[in-house]
């Protein structure tokens, strides 16, 4: 039973996860007045932009945001 559950929970998760990164048009959710070429831009610009936040937390997670006590800037 509970592993039906969780079964089901997974595949919804794949499910939701595919659909947003889709161009909008299965769930009718198209953008009026753009171009493909500008909704796959911004998708684009949105997909390097998550990467770019994700990066900055995994830095700050690990200090590798601050100078090492190798560093020439570091104070002894």
């Amino acid at each position: 039973m509970i592993r039906q559950v969780v079964f089901s929970l997974l595949l919804l998760a794949l499910i939701v996860a595919l659909t947003g990164c889709s161009n909008g048009k299965a769930v009718g959710l198209a953008a009026p007045g753009l171009t493909k070429e500008q909704v796959n831009q911004r998708h684009v610009e949105a997909i390097r932009t998550d990467w770019w936040q994700l990066q900055d937390d995994i830095d700050a997670v690990f200090l590798f945001d601050r100078p090492g006590r190798m560093h020439r800037l570091s104070v002894r």
